[in-house]
């Protein structure tokens, strides 16, 4: 064998073993993640069983609401069409879950209660390795759940997960995720939606100046309802006072509009497909909505809890358990004394 021969052998002897070498160290790291973090840690004992199941807290007693109907609505900081990402990075190409709404559907009872869930609230979610494996659950802020897998449904079920095992492993049965090109979509479709703004948005758009009372049209519904870094103190709770206040006007509108069409929500979701991602059909749609359109809508449910900076840099909210076991009692269960 001559010289050239030699060190062609060594060179691919070389990257051989260099590729072995990354491939047992992603297998390794891998397994260690999955033994380290096999499954969520249980979170307490409201899980949901059956409607004959009474529990006794605080020297009260409650009984698990039934056939309740929930569906989780969730705002994905993504467009309709994302940069493109190489193949590798697929598995993380999901967006971020920035919006996070579970509906609860009580039709013995006629009422549509409502828990918000702050993006930055820490719980175990879903973690996919670099080959697009699932390898085990990480906590992290619950909006990255959404980040690993497709885009599309793989995505939304791992966020359906981690809400769910949040709030103590209640049962969530359908989802509808809507990326950013929907929101001017669905504002526009409404006829505007006008509220008062109590920050200043008049670097991004002129006509957006503090205390101004204004019909939000085209992109600024986006900006009104997504903006954080430099409008006002620049954080997501803040954000959260605004997404409520839109959110709380549009549905009045888009009760109003099926009150006065029965064929409004089939038009609306055909608009807004393709900016959707849902498990509902449209006849399922249009049946859920126009069942509630008379029930009564229940106050919004928040959790209470502690905004920090985490050691990563990034801001972190840790839920009071009181208070997110409390949301639990108010939302799916009914107290009997």
């Amino acid at each position: 064998m001559n010289r050239r021969s030699r060190l062609r052998t060594r060179d691919v002897l070389a990257i051989m073993s260099a590729v072995l070498a990354v491939l047992a160290g992603l297998y390794f790291g891998a397994r260690w993640l999955e033994n380290e973090s096999a499954s969520p840690e249980p979170r307490g004992d409201y899980q949901l069983r059956n409607a004959d199941t009474l529990l006794t807290v605080n020297g009260h007693t409650y009984q698990q609401r039934s056939n309740l109907t929930t569906i989780l609505f969730m705002g994905i900081d993504q467009s309709e069409n994302p940069v493109t990402v190489p193949a590798y990075l697929k598995y993380v190409s999901g967006g971020q879950a920035d919006f996070l709404r579970l509906m609860v559907i009580d039709p013995l009872e006629k009422t549509v209660a409502q828990i918000e869930i702050d993006r930055d609230t820490m719980t175990p979610i879903t973690v996919l390795g670099t080959l697009g494996g699932k390898v085990g659950y990480r906590t992290a802020q619950i909006c990255l759940s959404h980040g690993f897998g497709d885009g599309r449904e793989q995505s939304c079920g791992f966020t359906v997960e981690a809400v769910s095992n949040l709030l103590y492993n209640v049962p969530i049965t359908y989802y509808a995720a809507m990326n950013l090109d929907g929101i001017s979509a669905l504002n526009d479709m409404l006829g505007g939606v006008t509220v008062t703004l109590a920050d200043d948005f008049s670097h991004i758009d002129p006509a957006m100046t503090k205390g101004t009372t204004l019909t939000l049209v085209g992109d600024q519904a986006e900006i009104f309802v997504r903006s954080r870094m430099s409008v006002g103190v620049g954080t997501n709770e803040a954000r959260m006072t605004r997404q409520r206040q839109y959110v709380g006007k549009m549905m009045e509108l888009l009760n109003d509009r099926l009150h006065s069409s029965s064929d409004f929500i089939g038009t609306l979701f055909d608009g807004l497909s393709p900016y959707l991602c849902t498990n509902l059909s449209r006849a399922q749609m249009v049946n859920e909505a126009w069942a509630i359109k008379d029930y009564t809508r229940l106050p919004l449910t928040s959790i209470d809890g502690v905004h920090a900076v985490g050691d990563d840099g990034y801001m972190q909210f840790r839920p009071d358990e009181s208070s997110l076991e409390q949301a639990i009692l108010d939302v799916f269960y009914k107290k009997l004394k």
